[in-house]
Formats: structure tokens, sequence, C-alpha cells
């Protein structure tokens, strides 16, 4: 099993890139993030491929506002990754979750 970075970066989201897939079939995509609240609740960050439907969220409860927060490291299974140029965005994936220039996202393909 191979891994290779295809993002790391900073807020706010939602932050768009590309990536060529070095892989043509079954793929593993994992998604780290940060992200804040302020109010008490779920904060998420959303994986989406190509414009489609969401790959999986990282997710993670606020129980402090203002505070910025690891979220759970997520994998997220893939069938049948194309070898092609790809799009992906981070995006947020739940109210009230908020990013700026303090959180940092890493997004890591396994094949």
């Amino acid at each position: 099993m191979a891994a290779i970075e295809i993002f790391r970066g900073v807020g706010p989201v939602p932050i768009s890139f590309e990536f060529n897939s070095p892989v043509e079939g079954p793929a593993t995509f994992v998604l780290s993030a940060t992200a804040y609240a302020q109010s008490v609740g779920e904060i998420a960050i959303t994986l989406v491929l190509d414009g489609g439907t969401p790959l999986g969220t990282a997710r993670c409860w606020a129980n402090q506002t203002g505070s910025h927060m690891s979220l759970i490291t997520t994998f997220m299974p893939v069938e049948l990754l194309k070898y092609k140029s790809h799009s992906m965005m981070l995006v947020s994936g739940a109210t009230p979750t908020l990013t700026d220039s303090n959180d940092y996202f890493q997004v890591t393909l396994l094949y």
C-alpha cells in the first residue's frame, strides 16, 4: 500500500484543489482537519470528489466556543478511482462549523 499527501493547507473553507490520481481502482482518502464554533454543537468538515456526492465527513462535538479543535481523522474508501485529474472540495459539514486561517487541513490518498 502506498500513501501520498494530495492536499495540505489552511482555511477558511470552502477550499478547492485538484490532484492527479496515481491509481485506477480502489483507494481510500484520509481527512484530518480543525475547526471551531461560536455555539455548542457538532462541527464537521466534508470532503467532496469531482463535485458529486460527499465522500465522508470528519466530525467532533464543540462544548467550548471559540476554541479551534481537531476533528476525528476520517477514512473514506472509494471503490473505483479513475486514473485522471480530479477536483476536490472541503466544505462545512454542519452548522455551527467555522474555519479561518488558524485551521489546518490535510488529505492523504491510500492506494
